[in-house]
């Protein structure tokens, strides 16, 4: 009992940069500072550490799911203006009742997990496309007003925000560690 204990120990004190960033997330959900909801924060923060070293997690937090901070910041950037820019362009087609809806197979240049992952929910996350299923780097993508028959079904994806992943796995690739 007393090892198992001191391996707790161990993954509590190897994990509390990320256990103080769930905290503060939390918090910042309530959007309010209280000791009652610090506490509370502190508590899921460490029961979801303890969770997924035990049962999910095949590495450590900071190698496998952490980005660099200016990864982190450009990504942002790029997609809040992306989500913004996607918006008023579908607009027009949503209010004309002119709109095709399809279902696209795309494939992203991408090969990390994670990366792929952040990519499709990005894209979710953009006005007038939906990504429905992910196989590896096979995307699908349900979209308004799709590239045109001829055109390349990878138009789905916003690039500059691949780009910005791509540079970060190629990063990853040499052995950068954030």
């Amino acid at each position: 009992m007393k090892a198992y204990m001191r391996t707790i120990w161990d993954d509590l004190v190897k994990n509390k940069v990320i256990i103080i960033l769930l905290s503060l997330v939390w918090i910042l959900l309530f959007e309010e500072f209280t000791l009652f909801i610090s506490l509370t924060g502190l508590f899921m923060a460490i029961v979801v550490v303890l969770f997924t070293n035990r049962f999910m997690l095949k590495g450590d937090y900071q190698h496998t799911y952490m980005i660099g901070l200016l990864t982190l910041a450009e990504y942002g950037a790029r997609l809040l203006t992306g989500i913004w820019l996607a918006g008023f362009e579908v607009i027009p087609y949503i209010l004309s009742g002119k709109t095709d809806v399809q279902i696209i197979s795309c494939e992203t240049k991408l090969s990390d997990e994670l990366l792929i992952n952040i990519l499709a929910n990005s894209i979710t996350l953009t006005p007038g496309t939906v990504t429905v299923e992910k196989k590896g780097n096979q995307l699908r993508v349900l979209a308004l007003n799709p590239p045109a028959e001829d055109g390349d079904p990878r138009d789905v994806i916003p690039y500059k925000l691949e780009n910005v992943l791509l540079r970060y796995e190629n990063k990853l690739k040499k052995g950068y560690r954030p």
